[in-house]
Formats: C-alpha cells, sequence, structure tokens
C-alpha cells in the first residue's frame, strides 16, 4: 500500500499507515483550490478525479479485507464457544 496522499505529497503519521481524517481533509482542500481557481483546464480536472477514484477503491479494498479478517474472527470465536458447552 502506498504512503501518499490523492496528492502525492507524503502522509503525515510517517509511519505507513493511513490517517483517514487528514487525508480527506487534505483532499478537500485540494478539490476546493481546484475549483477556485479559474485558470485550470479540465485535464487537471480529470487527472484529479482519476487519482481520487483510484483512492478511493484502494481505501475500498482495504475495508474489504479488513472487514473479511474480522468475520473470519468472529467465525471461529463463535464456534469456540458453541464447541466449549458441548464438553
Amino acid at each position: 500500500m502506498s504512503t501518499t496522499r490523492v496528492d502525492g505529497t507524503p502522509n503525515p503519521t510517517g509511519t505507513g499507515g493511513k490517517d483517514p481524517i487528514g487525508e480527506a481533509q487534505a483532499n478537500a482542500a485540494e478539490y476546493k483550490k481546484l475549483v477556485a481557481d479559474p485558470e485550470q483546464s479540465g485535464s487537471n480536472d480529470m487527472a484529479y478525479y482519476l487519482k481520487l477514484q483510484r483512492a478511493m477503491m484502494q481505501e475500498q479494498q482495504a475495508y474489504t479485507a479488513i472487514s473479511t479478517v474480522l468475520k473470519a474472527r468472529s467465525d471461529a470465536s463463535l464456534t469456540a464457544i458453541r464447541n466449549s458447552g458441548r464438553g
């Protein structure tokens, strides 16, 4: 996984982990800057949206992976609890 934000700057945590709130705020500020500047061309907007879409897909994949792991842990715990009563 990448340790950079959508705008290409290094992740503020510096540990390889993501700071989702800071990243969202930085992305919102970047978007406001693009919208406020009338000299920005459409190609810059398109590049920004493609980067944003890629970042959103990576975030979705991370949440899916975490969800799968947590479900497996939960299922294993439930099975152990159910089996402990059969002794």
